[in-house]
């Protein structure tokens, strides 16, 4: 990759203000469609219009448009603003769409009921303000390390099995564990899927082999337990509850990344010790009939975790080129098997002498169906991709990486031009199309557990020295910072926000405007709701654009400076906690403590709904 001159920087800039200022004509231009047509009769009375439609037929069409669209509807005259603003289904259409989430058509609530569920909820995210908080003694401790949180169930390895628990959603909800034991070597477990009821452990077992050539041999027998969330018993809907395959023969100590989306499920197999230097092995498989459907390998340490853009899409970040693979899995027996990625995106590149030592990826929630009893969950696909990146420097330097899940599958079809079925395609520079769908930010924490669920990303706590520390919640909702953007404006134009807290200060290039959240701009669609709103917010929040920001990066790890611009908002929460790790979900924040040998003895959750 070419350096990065000031020049191309400023051309990229103009192209992206040019591209802006063509959606915001083409928006302008819908409204004033939508308007024309919606009014023509006032024009030229030729017949009848949208608007003479019966209101149910009207309400059945809007509730077919995407929510912008809606929102942008209620705008265009004061028959469709009272309309969308008093029907509560485009109600929940909206709020649905505002907080990223997807409606349940399970769920037995009436709409009403699912709209003030969905109002509460999103109030006490915006404040920070838990409706109930439950500490939980964990009786048999197992390390952080092996923890792990999927699907509101929290888990982890102890002495003798795993053992894991479903989060509750209400103070009253008693907490129970549940264990599964093996005297087997257990490598990974993920406690939960939602669909298939799913739990997967994983274990290895090593296994003298005699052969008369070269005498006996120890090879690792690894073995995919496939077992019933809800019981801990083999799971009773797959064709094989366990899958078991021979790690290959030089491996001396065989190490298992693990993701699943659908019936798919993807593995990394690494040696450990890694003494051979061999290689790293990927392998495919459709859980319920226990069929391989792709493997290949690459050199060592090349991959850690893959990342499921669809259920038959992965992605792997490959460490030794500074890639991003994207990779597809056959739907059927008559498609071909790929021997290689078809995509690839480039991450920036590194100085001379500085390698990537990893890349792990995390995307909270999964790809699948929704087989739960809420009234809506987040949409996976509006997820953040979330990237832990350590790059070695005589030591090692932490940088954090955020992408939405829906710009990785976006860039398939913006750089169509690199992809290829063939050859192994030329991987797409960073700088076209990294800045403006990425987040870069430094990290002296370093990983610890799963810090994502949907678009927020809680901060660690922070290192040794610092007792108590408030809850630091990143937000990337675009719709959260247009909301936040909003109350600016709103205040630039002499609105007073009262109590405001205008505390943060501006770096060099940043726009931040930080406000109570109970004062901030809520949209056309809670218009006449404000007495929904609390009364006291207990955090306070500010918006972070920087287009096209500088990576700080004082130990020179790449070649060029690092821009990007993906906007988000930052809440903190008034009280201040002391935490060794913090881990969000769907619905909580749940705060980790630990003894002196990184043993989780305590978790403190912390509900919002």
């Amino acid at each position: 990759m070419a350096a990065s001159s000031p020049e191309q920087h400023e051309s990229f800039e103009v192209r992206t203000v040019q591209q802006e200022a063509l959606r915001l004509q083409e928006m302008n231009r819908g409204r004033k469609l939508v308007k024309s047509l919606l009014t023509e009769t006032i024009v030229r009375p030729v017949g009848p219009t949208l608007l003479d439609l019966p209101l149910e037929i009207l309400t059945h069409i809007l509730l077919r448009l995407p929510f912008t669209s809606v929102v942008i509807c209620q705008g265009v005259n004061r028959h469709l603003y009272g309309l969308i603003f008093e029907s509560t289904e485009l109600q929940y259409h909206i709020h649905l769409g505002i907080s990223g989430l997807v409606d349940n058509p399970h769920c037995d609530l009436s709409i009403a009921e699912r709209l003030s569920l969905l109002l509460a909820r999103e109030r006490r995210w915006e404040g920070l303000d838990f409706d109930f908080h439950k500490v939980v003694d964990v009786i048999f401790p197992f390390k952080s390390s092996t923890a792990t949180l999927s699907a509101r169930i929290f888990g982890g390895v102890a002495v003798g099995g795993c053992r894991y628990m479903q989060i509750p959603s209400a103070a009253t909800e008693e907490v129970k564990w549940r264990e599964i034991r093996t005297e087997q070597t257990i490598v990974m477990e993920v406690p939960g899927f939602h669909e298939p009821d799913l739990h997967v452990l994983i274990t290895t077992q090593p296994r003298t082999v005699y052969t008369n050539v070269a005498g006996p041999r120890t090879v690792h027998d690894v073995r995919v337990h496939l077992n019933q969330l809800s019981t801990g018993k083999p799971h009773p809907n797959v064709r094989r509850t366990t899958i078991s395959f021979e790690a290959h023969e030089l491996f001396e100590e065989p190490r298992v990344f693990m993701r699943c989306a659908g019936d798919n499920m993807v593995l990394v197999l690494r040696d450990r010790r890694g003494r051979s230097m061999s290689f790293d092995q990927v392998l495919v498989y459709e859980w319920r009939t226990g069929e391989l459907k792709l493997t290949f390998s690459a050199p060592w340490r090349s991959y850690r975790y893959p990342l499921f853009l669809t259920t038959h899409l992965f992605l792997l970040p490959n460490v030794k080129t500074g890639e991003l693979e994207y990779w597809q899995i056959p739907k059927s027996p008559s498609e071909p098997t790929p021997s290689q990625p078809f995509f690839l995106l480039s991450l920036p590149r590194l100085r001379s002498g500085n390698t990537f030592q990893s890349i792990t990826p995390f995307a909270e929630p999964n790809i699948g169906p929704y087989n739960g009893s809420k009234p809506f969950h987040t949409n996976p696909r509006d997820a953040i991709a979330f990237f832990y990146v350590d790059i070695w420097w005589g030591r090692l330097n932490h940088f954090r990486l955020f992408i939405h899940r829906s710009s990785l599958i976006g860039c398939l079809d913006q750089f169509s031009a690199y992809t290829s079925l063939s050859d192994r395609p030329e991987p797409v520079p960073y700088d076209k199309w990294g800045p403006p769908v990425c987040r870069w930010l430094d990290d002296d924490q370093g990983p610890w557990l799963e810090t994502t669920f949907g678009q927020r990303y809680v901060t660690p706590p922070p290192g040794s020295g610092v007792r108590e520390a408030p809850l630091t919640v990143l937000d990337f909702n675009p719709i959260g910072v247009v909301k936040v953007l909003a109350a600016e404006k709103r205040l630039k134009a002499g609105v007073p926000n009262e109590g405001s807290r205008d505390t943060a200060q501006p770096e060099k290039g940043e726009h931040i405007w930080q406000l109570p959240v109970d004062n901030a701009e809520n949209g056309p669609a809670l218009e006449g709701r404000e007495n929904q709103l609390p009364r006291e917010s207990r955090s306070l929040a500010k918006v972070v654009v920087r287009p096209m920001s500088p990576l700080s990066d004082p130990d020179d790890c790449f070649e060029n400076t690092v821009y990007s611009s993906l906007p988000y908002t930052v809440r903190s929460s008034l009280e201040k906690y002391s935490f060794d790790g913090l881990i969000p979900d769907e619905e909580s924040i749940l705060g980790v403590r630990e003894d002196y040998d990184r043993q989780i003895r305590e978790i403190q959750i912390f509900h919002y709904g």
